[in-house]
């Protein structure tokens, strides 16, 4: 991936809670918030959902990927509990970056909405802390709004 500076905007807008949120987006934004989230003192995360197949894989990637403690459970309500609780890796907020997204909503539309349901609930939790949690799909998911950042 070429590295791209990042939005004058994008770092300010990161560090407000209550913009804070699940967005659809271009990869070109993407790419701009999530290399402007260093910059606002938050830990990035790029995470490629292509083999996230089924829940179990789900799991597995995400795991890996926010490098969760060996306690993890590998199940929803551990994920909710890992997100809510990411003193292994404290930081002042954080950016999810989800890439092919659609590869899991086509295989388990169920699970990606429950998915979808604990990052919303994972974003009211932090926003609650004073803490900015994105997450950025790439791409189009109806279920999402969309945020674009000019750069």
């Amino acid at each position: 991936m070429k590295i791209t500076p990042p939005a004058p905007d994008a770092v300010e807008m990161l560090r407000l809670p209550a913009r804070a949120g699940i967005y659809a987006c271009s990869e070109e934004s993407a790419r701009a918030l999530f290399h402007a989230g260093p910059n606002a003192g938050f830990n990035a995360y790029r995470i490629d959902l292509n083999l996230a197949l089924d829940e179990t894989k789900l799991h597995h990637v995400l795991s890996r990927a926010l490098h969760f403690p060996e306690w993890y459970g590998h199940n929803w309500d551990a994920l909710a509990d890992c997100l809510t609780d990411m003193s292994w890796n404290e930081a002042d907020g954080y950016v999810i970056l989800m890439q092919r997204a659609e590869v899991f909503a086509n295989a388990d539309p169920a699970g990606f909405s429950t998915l979808l349901g604990i990052l919303r609930d994972t974003v009211a939790f932090w926003r609650d802390q004073g803490q900015s949690f994105w997450v950025l799909f790439i791409g189009d998911i109806p279920e999402l709004g969309r945020l674009e950042v000019h750069t």
